[in-house]
């Protein structure tokens, strides 16, 4: 009955005139425009730079390793990123990662059509736009709870749609960039992201005051990010869902850019590569939309353990390699059911993360998140070039039991 995370929600149903609730609600609609825009961005890139990738070279193994450069930089950008937050404050790094990120994208455009770069060439600029993506995801992260005390919001709320604005922008770029590889073709497409992460970082600013956050605290800052990484393997808790997350990624990171486009590719259907991709993303929507309507009625370890179990069953289908049809269904109820798991996994991290350590916390949950992520990628291109892309569908299934079994057997998670 005395529930705060109630109270709010009631307080936040009270009656409002329209005008008066989306003034008050500006930080909130601005975080999340943003938000799904700079994951649109990313998500286009994600899609076009492996399929330009593999059809220039036919190689499954040059698009798993072109997947790696655009992970392995945010393993240590988000590390150190993390830190910064702290240090810099959360609307400054937003907006900085934003911009930074726009000029990286702008110079792969300018630099392939002026030189046809070669293979090592994408890899780098590649690299280079992805280190401004785990700083700038983190810091619209740290900002959900600012966000959810100044708009009287239910943190589970705030974390689920933020979470269904990052499917969103997975949801639509693919189909955009399925589209506009077509309309545009080669590296042009890029240029639509660059005006993504520019319009991300204009509503950031104009929607998000400087002064909703805590001020920004100054230690030495090699200090803090030992801190952060310190804080997150400490906590038995945040320690499990870190390493499941890491299990997780490992084995998830080549499902679309590697195996998927593979097998689409073998099979004749890789102009439906983005449509597959769109399905599965369109169902993460549709779970964590539904995790921000019943979450806070459920008990986190239950809502983590019972998604990982669903989709791993879900991705278990894909090694049967049913037809395009069937394979579009699957997406949509495999990413249902894995839609609520980034958000939970958010309200356990903020739940057990200080105030003044979510910064570099939450930067040292993604490094540690994605560290494996690169491995995976670089492994699984060998794997399906000298199998098949059944038995890649079958290793990503084994792995995301794996984690389930962690998360279920982890002590840490039931307090």
């Amino acid at each position: 009955m005395g529930d705060p995370e109630v109270a709010a929600e009631r307080e936040s149903e009270q009656p409002t005139t329209v005008r008066q609730w989306w003034r008050s609600a500006r930080p909130l609609h601005g975080l999340l425009a943003a938000t799904a825009l700079s994951f649109t961005g990313n998500a286009i890139v994600a899609v076009a730079v492996p399929w330009l990738i593999f059809k220039r070279t036919g190689s499954a193994t040059a698009a798993g390793v072109a997947g790696a450069a655009a992970i392995a930089p945010i393993v240590l950008s988000a590390l150190f990123g993390g830190a910064l937050i702290d240090r810099l404050g959360r609307r400054f790094c937003a907006v900085g990662a934003d911009l930074l990120s726009a000029i990286a994208v702008a110079l792969l455009a300018i630099l392939d059509e002026a030189f046809s770069l070669p293979f090592w060439g994408i890899l780098a600029l590649v690299a280079l736009g992805a280190v401004f993506d785990g700083p700038g995801a983190a810091a619209r992260e740290t900002l959900r709870p600012d966000v959810a005390r100044a708009t009287s919001t239910p943190i589970t709320r705030v974390n689920a749609w933020g979470e269904a604005a990052e499917a969103i922008g997975a949801l639509a770029g693919p189909g955009i960039a399925g589209v506009l590889l077509v309309v545009l073709g080669g590296f042009n497409v890029l240029w639509v992201t660059v005006g993504m992460f520019l319009l991300s970082a204009t509503i950031t600013t104009l929607t998000i005051p400087s002064h909703l956050s805590p001020a920004p605290i100054h230690e030495p800052y090699f200090r803090s990010v030992v801190t952060g990484l310190r804080f997150l393997i400490g906590e038995p808790g945040l320690r499990t869902v870190a390493i499941t997350a890491a299990i997780l990624v490992g084995f998830i990171a080549p499902f679309e850019s590697v195996v998927l486009n593979a097998h689409l590719q073998d099979t004749g259907h890789a102009t439906f590569y983005g449509f597959v991709v769109a399905a599965f993303a369109g169902g993460g929507l549709i779970g964590a939309i539904l995790y921000g309507v019943v979450g806070h009625r459920l008990p986190e370890r239950a809502v983590l353990v019972t998604t990982l179990a669903v989709s791993a069953l879900g991705l278990a289908v894909y090694a049967l390699l049913p037809p395009l049809t069937v394979l579009l269904i699957v997406s949509v109820l495999t990413g249902i059911a894995a839609g609520p798991i980034n958000p939970v996994v958010a309200v356990i991290m903020q739940a057990r993360t200080p105030e003044h350590l979510r910064g570099r916390v939450i930067g040292s949950y993604t490094s540690v998140a994605l560290a494996a992520g690169p491995l995976g990628l670089l492994l699984m291109g060998p794997i399906v070039d000298h199998t098949s892309p059944r038995i890649g569908f079958i290793v990503i299934a084994v792995g995301c039991a794996l984690a389930t079994l962690l998360a279920a057997s982890a002590k840490s998670l039931k307090k």
